[in-house]
C-alpha cells in the first residue's frame, strides 16, 4: 500500500483552480544486489507507484481527468561497515 499527499493547480495567472488531499494506490517493483568485494554491492531498483485518476475542474467549469503515476529507477553503492 502507498498513501499521497496532493495539491494540484492550474498554471494560468488568471485562475485559482486546486484540489488537495490524500490518496491511497499501490506500489510495486524488485531490484537486484551484486557484491563485488568484501564489503561493497552494488544494486539497481525498480518502482511503480500508481495512486489512480482524479478528476479536477476549473473555477470555468473545465474538467480534466489525470492520471496519478510514477517510475523510479534507483542505482546504489554500499559499503557494509
Amino acid at each position: 500500500m502507498a498513501i499521497l499527499s496532493i495539491l494540484t493547480g492550474v498554471p494560468d495567472p488568471d485562475s485559482s483552480a486546486s484540489r488537495s488531499g490524500g490518496r491511497f494506490g499501490y506500489t510495486i517493483g524488485g531490484g537486484v544486489e551484486w557484491a563485488f568485494a568484501d564489503k561493497w554491492t552494488t544494486k539497481l531498483e525498480y518502482q511503480y507507484f500508481d495512486f489512480g485518476k482524479v478528476r479536477l475542474t476549473d473555477i470555468e467549469g473545465n474538467d480534466a481527468r489525470v492520471k496519478i503515476d510514477a517510475h523510479t529507477i534507483k542505482i546504489g553503492l554500499n559499503y557494509k561497515f
